[in-house]
């Protein structure tokens, strides 16, 4: 059986954060390593940048035994036929 990676979301966090900032910059930013563990941003688009943080935050609060902010969406309304 493969052996479980554990992740540091915290780190994990940190350079994404990095990574969110780069980008906002302007910057080429290539790779992100986070221990053994490596993500290509270069192509990547902001939205799913901030995606990966948020969840690398939310993951890291959990880790730390504190309670997440709850995401809230949008209702979308629809039209009633009555």
């Amino acid at each position: 059986m493969p052996e479980e990676i554990v992740v540091d979301w915290c780190a994990r966090a940190v350079k994404l954060r990095q990574v969110e900032e780069a980008i906002l910059m302007g910057e080429m930013v290539t790779e992100a390593r986070f221990g053994e563990d490596m993500a290509r941003y270069a192509n990547a688009s902001l939205a799913d940048v901030k995606r990966a943080l948020d969840e690398a935050i939310r993951n890291c609060q959990i880790s730390r035994g504190e309670t997440p902010r709850r995401t809230r969406y949008a209702i979308r309304g629809h039209m009633r036929p009555y």
